[in-house]
């Protein structure tokens, strides 16, 4: 508490005059007289308390007293004090991702703890203009510059989760387009975020991260994958213990009638076990799930379409043998081509050549090991990957690569060696690595088949199945001619109708999907990014600005509106007291 306006504290000699008026005043003798007419009153008055009865004869003097005091507190201002947030204005960075769905203690989950931050910060803002943003593929702002506590209250209490990555540093990025050179106390609540990540070159600017504090557990099926060859359906399963006690799960592999798979799984601490199943029956779908009772429940299951699927994959004769061996090693269907009937081949399959001048008549997919058209240059650098399926099971920092040819024009860099292109796709979405295997040790790393059978994965895909997606993710897609389709769920629960012709976005949670249009059928899955199925304890900091006070701010609350108000009651109370008394002239 404290005092704004000391100077008036000279008034304080108004009070105590009229306290001294009243020691001073004059006093009346009482008397004695003979008479019964006020008897049954003075008998009354005798039974009474004393000091009710002075009150009674002196209540004008204590309610003038007391409203002198007022005025004179009044004057001086008094106020108290209520922690403020401090700068000249506030910003909110919310993650909406998938893992602020982890339950904290096993209650409420993160995302709702923050909320609840969140509100309560708002109650400390003292007038100060709020900017919300939330994270995701492109960052959303949902108040800018809001001053207005009730609308502040409403769209906090009406956050989502996207499921969507983060993508924090492009949201922070965006964040400091609001700074303007202001104060600026930021708040960033998320799960975990290293200092190192924050941008502190502004000297004005306090960064305020909430991040997950307590410590969880985790076990995620990290990837699940499946392909059809002659004797059923191929699976493979990676579960992955993040928690740092072992512990035991029932994995179930179901399609759309009944369970495939049962089996219970030990899982070591920090550790990532591979299972695989084969000869399961054929399915449109097939569903994994781990049954354990741990803080994120969203990475214990995955579901896959599985798509029409190429059975047959020609090799040209020329390329190396141990492409051969690692598509025969999954259970697949190869033969060899000569060179020279590689583009006269009709057979539906899938090839893989280095003939790239060669032109294919039909539109088959393929794959280029090398290129037969021009001259590999040396390189020399670690192998850096992109976000691509195609790496979903298949780590290539660890290979060496000697030689690559010169990159293809137009085609997008998925992976590359240093600063050189090693593998692209090409607009139609055929696949080529930039070396011959004779240029790599690449075939006696394990990730070689499981990348040669992502491959197959993406090239076999068929028109009914439009892909593979993560929530919210946007991307153009040619629907034919239908102008309206309609997307359900698997269990036919309508979501929402787009537009052919517009860019496509993708539901937001993971699952299943079928896109309808009168007669027409298309199929889609969403699954979280593998940056989703991560959970780890985070720490809360704070890191000040070097022209921020380090120091807490304060906001003063005046005394006076409440002080006015006990005046005007005063005051009706005396004109009541003075009205029964009688107004004397």
């Amino acid at each position: 508490m404290g005092i704004n306006q000391l100077i008036y504290s000279w008034t304080a000699i108004f009070p105590i005059a009229v306290l001294l008026y009243y020691f001073f005043r004059k006093k009346y003798v009482k008397k004695s007289v003979s008479s019964t007419l006020f008897w049954q009153e003075a008998m009354k008055e005798t039974k009474a308390s004393p000091y009710l009865q002075h009150l009674q004869r002196n209540a004008l003097f204590y309610l003038q007293m007391l409203a002198m005091l007022l005025l004179v507190l009044a004057l001086l201002q008094p106020y108290w004090k209520t922690k403020s947030i401090a700068g000249e204005q506030i910003v909110f960075v919310v993650d909406t991702s998938a893992t602020m769905k982890v339950n904290v203690n096993n209650a409420t989950s993160l995302f709702e703890q923050h909320r609840s931050k969140m509100l309560e910060l708002v109650k400390e803002l003292s007038g100060k203009p709020l900017t919300i943003i939330t994270t995701g593929n492109e960052p959303v702002v949902l108040l800018r510059q809001e001053k207005n506590t009730e609308q502040m209250i409403k769209e906090i209490n009406k956050l989502e989760i996207s499921y969507e990555a983060e993508n924090m540093s492009k949201s922070l990025d965006f964040t400091q387009s609001f700074f303007q050179d202001k104060a600026t106390s930021v708040y960033i609540f998320t799960d975990d975020l290293e200092r190192q990540s924050l941008p502190l070159q502004h000297e004005n600017v306090s960064w305020n991260v909430e991040a997950l504090t307590t410590v969880v557990t985790n076990a995620s099926i990290k990837r699940f994958g499946a392909t059809e060859t002659a004797n059923g359906i191929s699976t493979l399963v990676q579960i992955e213990n993040q928690s740092e006690k072992e512990s035991t799960t029932e994995l179930t592999i179901s399609n759309e009638e009944k369970i495939l798979v049962t089996e219970v799984v030990n899982l070591p601490p920090k550790e990532t076990i591979t299972l695989s199943f084969d000869e399961l029956v054929n399915s449109s779908y097939l569903k994994a799930n781990i049954d354990i009772q741990d803080s994120y429940l969203l990475d214990n299951e995955n579901i896959i379409f599985m798509q029409d699927q190429l059975s047959n994959v020609f090799i040209d004769s020329t390329i190396h043998s141990l492409v051969r061996t690692a598509f025969q090693s999954l259970d697949i269907k190869v033969s060899s081509v000569p060179p020279e009937q590689v583009g006269l081949l009709k057979d539906e399959g899938m090839m893989v050549t280095n003939q790239f001048g060669v032109n294919i008549e039909d539109e088959r997919p393929i794959l280029y090991i090398g290129r037969n058209d021009a001259i590999p240059n040396e390189v020399n650098g670690n192998v850096q990957t992109t976000e691509s399926p195609l790496f979903a099971f298949a780590d290539l920092r660890d290979i060496y690569v000697s030689s690559v040819y010169p990159p293809i024009e137009g085609y997008t860099t998925i992976a590359s060696v240093g600063d050189d292109p090693f593998i692209q796709t090409s607009p139609s979405g055929n696949i080529i690595i930039l070396a011959d295997i004779q240029m790599t040790d690449w075939p006696l790393s394990p990730t070689f088949p499981l990348f040669m059978w992502s491959v197959k994965e993406q090239l076999s895909s068929g028109s009914d199945y439009l892909g593979t997606f993560t929530p919210n993710e946007r991307k153009p897609l040619s629907l034919g001619a239908l102008d309206e389709w309609e997307i359900y769920t698997m269990n036919d629960e309508y979501e929402y109708a787009i537009e052919n012709g517009g860019k496509f976005v993708a539901p937001n949670k993971p699952g299943l999907y079928v896109l309808r249009s009168k007669d027409a059928e298309k199929n889609l899955s969403v699954i979280l990014p593998q940056e989703e199925k991560v959970i780890e304890k985070g720490t809360s900091y704070k890191v000040n600005g070097q022209q921020m006070n380090a120091e807490e701010d304060y906001q003063a609350n005046s005394f006076v509106p409440y002080i006015l108000i006990l005046l005007i009651l005063l005051f009706v109370i005396e004109w009541e007291v003075q009205r029964r008394r009688g107004f004397t002239s």
